[in-house]
């Protein structure tokens, strides 16, 4: 409770110092980063439920006068708040059927005995999946199987030390995997966009020369940390592979429900692999949702015992406020403060790197970049760096998500399966978080200097 009050008294003492406010920041601008400051607090500190701040933040917005009442409530049907939910009803069709049981027990031989390595195959399975369709996509599909791995073995949630990690690495896989192609997420073919416009033409094949170093280097390194943070406290998982052996077998030969589920899925992976472009991958999983329920394969009633509705409300106020620091310039007025302080160039690719990463944690990885890749373009000019350099190292900080639940809907995924706290997250993704960013720095001053010949 007493966090409560520190995030509630902060928020006023920021509001009143509104007049005057600061050069180039508007009112609503202003009021928006207190709003943003004690979402921060209640957050982190999970003074209230993290579902709560999702609808104090839908509140304040309107009541403050910074949006339209109506203008909020539509922001919070954005398309990415109905990909989680159709995400958790693919999800439990999955469950229903036990089709992740039989994907378990093939997950589980793939890896082997040990729990760290299995733990480095949950990162990299997240990861590959990641180059060719959006990471959030592939947290869909690995939960449950993850989720009955645990089960089996009996964990217990938010307690057990393989538990945490297991769901950190499916959240940190895919997020980190989502950078390495122009597939992973909406935010790398919005950078292509926009570096087209500066007479830049980055390629599909150009894409994954540039990033996927990164890639290959922060998954290993940060599957080391995961398990020097939240090191499993069993020796094997032997028993986990025993249980679902006896329960797949129990099972028998697939249904006609089971066989036409994997089509579906087979379908879904297939659209989002080559058509999430056109179509976004949210109307492509309503699609698959909507053949769910034409096929009799789910029904309301096994909607309403898995979807995790508390995630939805968590989204959708972020991504209202995400909106609104972006629609008020609250996001760059922030960024061009922060970088107008330094000079030297260096330093301030390290800010944009920075700046982006904040945004990213509390905006949709889209939004952050999109926000950031005017600035950071600009910047490129006036600072001598190549534009190229400074809108991929904005791209690939578009993609450390790693410090909230809100930050992307994997990490949303991950959370919902209850293992994690967002505690966890913090401790994990402040230390994973630095050296993913130092990793961005240092490849754009040597390694984009050469593949980019600029």
């Amino acid at each position: 409770m007493r966090n409560a009050f520190i995030a509630i008294a902060l928020f006023i003492v920021i509001l009143s110092l509104i007049l005057p406010t600061p050069a180039g920041l508007s009112r609503d601008g202003f009021i928006m980063l207190a709003i943003l400051a004690m979402a921060i607090i209640l957050w982190i500190t999970e003074a209230i439920p993290i579902a709560a701040t999702g609808l104090l933040i839908l509140a304040l917005q309107p009541l403050l006068g910074v949006a339209d009442a109506k203008d909020v409530f539509a922001s919070f049907g954005n398309k990415a708040v109905f990909f989680i939910l159709a995400s958790f009803m693919i999800a439990g069709a999955v469950e229903k059927y036990g089709l992740h049981k039989r994907m378990a027990i093939k997950f589980l031989k793939m890896f082997g005995k040990s729990p760290k390595l299995f733990i480095f195959g949950v990162m990299l399975t997240g990861a590959s999946l990641s180059f060719i369709m959006q990471g959030h996509a592939v947290a869909v599909l690995l939960l449950p199987i993850l989720m009955h791995i645990l089960v089996s073995m009996k964990i217990t949630p938010k307690e057990s030390n393989f538990g945490i990690v297991s769901m950190l690495a499916l959240a940190y896989g895919t997020t980190i995997g989502s950078c390495g192609t122009l597939l992973g997420g909406a935010r790398n073919p919005l950078t292509i966009a926009f570096l087209d416009g500066y007479g830049y033409e980055i390629s599909f094949l150009d894409w994954m020369k540039i990033n996927l170093p990164f890639v290959f280097i922060s998954i290993p390194v940060i599957t080391a940390v995961l398990l020097l943070l939240y090191p499993p406290e069993i020796r094997s998982i032997d028993v986990a592979i025993e249980e679902l052996e006896k329960e797949v077998y129990k099972m028998g030969r697939m249904t006609k429900n089971e066989k036409t589920l994997i089509g579906i899925l087979i379908s879904t992976i297939f659209l989002w692999i080559f058509f999430s472009s056109q179509l976004g991958v949210a109307v492509i999983a309503l699609l698959a949702v909507s053949a769910l329920f034409l096929l009799k394969l789910i029904n309301w009633e096994d909607v309403e015992k898995r979807v995790q509705w508390g995630i939805i409300l968590v989204y959708g106020g972020a991504i209202t406020m995400g909106k609104n620091l972006e629609a008020t310039n609250a996001a760059e007025w922030l960024a061009l403060k922060i970088t107008a302080v330094f000079s030297n160039p260096y330093i301030i690719l390290a800010c944009i790197i920075i700046i982006t990463f904040i945004l990213t944690n509390f905006m949709s990885n889209t939004a952050a970049v999109a926000t950031m890749l005017p600035i950071s373009l600009s910047l490129a000019n006036k600072i001598g760096i190549s534009a190229a350099i400074t809108a991929m190292a904005t791209a690939t900080a578009g993609g450390v998500a790693f410090l909230f639940v809100i930050a992307t809907p994997a990490v949303a995924i991950a959370y919902s399966s209850g293992y994690i706290t967002q505690r966890n997250l913090l401790k994990a993704g402040i230390i994973s978080a630095i050296i993913c960013l130092s990793i961005i720095y240092m490849l754009s001053i040597v390694y984009w200097q050469f593949i980019l010949k600029l």
